[in-house]
């Protein structure tokens, strides 16, 4: 009910996608930049709710973005301020796969900017053909569209049209570009140009998956309602 309140409450002004669910698996120790946002520390649990999140927002006729893959849970540092160097093996990341393979079928995936030693010791998730491709597109099965997460994060090194053009080259779709500065955006289309018909192909999938919102439900007071109810009762 609170996706699909947060949903009706998008929809209303004209927005119609929204980055969440977010499916990471929480860690100890980790730096709580994912903390609390996280919907758990059991894989199962966050899919659940992950599943919930993305059912209640279509309903409302917006579309979810799964993040970050393939898992932040483990960042000791904030992606934001530096780039997180994640030392665990491939077969400990199974489990931060999980929530992601078990909705590999989401519309859309955001890639997390993190170096993943047991994948790619050189080049950050997001601008990795490796990850990107063995992991993201093939272990995990994702086949929605991909973004980046904001390429303007200190975790990436150079222009922001040097960062966008490194993850289209690597495999994403598109790259989030959130500063509005008209410079930045400028030096992003140079040198990253136009959607590729890929991208485009999937952009379209995924925006004709969300229901016609609105109608198939109850309305945002009647959700938040609900909602709360459902909370006292925790």
């Amino acid at each position: 009910m609170n996706a699909r309140a947060i949903g009706l409450m998008l929809a209303a002004h004209g927005i119609n996608v929204n980055c969440a669910p977010m499916l990471d698996v929480r860690q100890p120790d980790a730096d709580m930049i994912v903390g609390d946002r996280a919907y758990g520390e059991e894989p199962m649990q966050v899919a659940a709710i992950g599943r919930a999140v993305l059912d209640g927002m279509a309903s409302a006729g917006v579309v979810g973005v799964v993040k970050h893959m393939p898992g932040h849970g483990r960042a000791t540092v904030d992606s934001h301020k530096e780039l997180p160097l994640v030392r665990a093996s491939a077969e400990e990341l199974d489990l931060d796969l999980e929530p992601f393979v078990t909705l590999r079928n989401a519309p859309m995936g955001m890639v997390a900017h993190i170096l993943f030693e047991a994948w790619d010791r050189y080049r950050p998730s997001s601008q990795s053909p490796f990850v990107i491709d063995e992991i993201i597109r093939k272990r995990i099965g994702f086949e929605g569209l991909l973004m980046t997460d904001d390429i303007g994060m200190e975790a990436l090194q150079g222009s922001a049209g040097e960062r966008s053009a490194a993850a289209i080259a690597a495999g994403c779709d598109l790259t989030l570009h959130c500063s509005g500065k008209f410079d930045e955006m400028l030096d992003v289309a140079r040198l990253v140009g136009p959607m590729s018909v890929e991208a485009e192909a999937r952009l379209a999938r995924a925006m004709a998956g969300a229901m016609v919102g609105g109608s198939e439900g109850p309305d945002f007071a009647e959700a938040v309602a609900v909602r709360d109810e459902l909370l006292a009762l925790a």
